[in-house]
């Protein structure tokens, strides 16, 4: 993990984020680009509306920009580029971070009300389901600390076809800072927690290449209730997850699975895309990342 790409809108939540993304890029050795994205709006300052240009509105972000690493790089003595570019913000960023070849994209997490967020920012949802390179949402509140427990959580063992890399940046993190991982999956009965337990994931296992991983199955109906808790109970200070058809992302945020789903962790999330690929007949195909 050489570069990062931390991704900021100028709300205490991307400069929280972007402080943890610093000391990640502290620990790693790693270079960061900090990034903002623009659009050209309409300003009503008077009766008629002042359209603002796309150069003016990037004069003004590249200057936004700098004052935020007059504030976030404190001492760290980080190497940070700051870029702009006009378009979608979710777009941006992701056509920033394969440009600069980015091993991580971290992105904040606003708090709403006296609690946190019932959804995602718009931003960080769309990112969570485009990204092709690992991502870290990091909640408002939440302070940086050595990664030293990680709970990869899925519903599934891995597609034959998964990208045999795409556990490469947990091994990375377990590297460097020692963490202990526990691979876990959520049942909302007994019988259904039974059967996973019987039914390790032996291909995710294999791939995280470490002896005596450990796996369980944690019981309940409300699967960030049942996480959170396993998150206290075993001080995790990282949750992962895996993209699969139906995933366990997918039903965290999803309004069917409770009327109004919150996303109710409080450590940062890192979420691992995945691209598959395999032949059929004589074209290849490749299936894209379902989050």
């Amino acid at each position: 993990m050489k570069t990062i790409l931390i991704a900021t809108d100028f709300t205490e939540a991307s400069r929280n984020a972007a402080v943890y993304g610093l000391e990640l890029a502290v620990a790693f050795n790693a270079t960061v680009v900090l990034f903002s994205s623009y659009q050209e709006i309409p300003v009503p300052v008077t009766e008629s509306p002042v359209i603002v240009t796309p150069a003016d509105m990037k004069k003004y972000i590249q200057q936004l920009l700098e004052q935020e690493v007059k504030i976030i790089n404190t001492g760290s003595r980080v190497a940070i580029e700051t870029l702009t570019r006009e378009g979608a913000a979710a777009d941006t960023i992701l056509e920033i971070a394969a440009e600069k070849n980015a091993g991580l994209i971290i992105a904040g997490m606003k708090e709403g009300g006296k609690g946190i967020r019932k959804m995602l920012g718009s931003t960080a949802t769309a990112l969570a389901g485009k990204t092709r390179i690992p991502l870290v949402i990091v909640p408002e509140k939440a302070r940086y600390v050595e990664v030293s427990s990680i709970a990869l959580a899925n519903e599934s063992d891995l597609d034959p076809h998964a990208d045999n890399h795409m556990l490469d940046l947990i091994q990375e993190i377990t590297a460097r800072f020692h963490s202990k991982v526990y691979l876990v999956r959520v049942a909302r009965d007994r019988v259904k927690a039974a059967y996973e337990t019987l039914n390790r994931p032996f291909k995710l296992i294999r791939m995280m290449h470490t002896p005596g991983l450990p796996y369980g199955t944690i019981e309940g109906r409300n699967i960030p209730e049942a996480l959170n808790h396993f998150i206290e109970g075993y001080h995790i200070n990282m949750l992962a997850m895996l993209p699969h058809h139906r995933s366990l992302f997918e039903k965290w945020f999803s309004k069917s699975t409770t009327r109004s789903m919150a996303f109710e962790t409080h450590i940062p999330l890192l979420i691992l895309p995945e691209l598959r690929a395999k032949k059929t007949g004589h074209k290849r195909v490749e299936k894209e990342t379902l989050l």
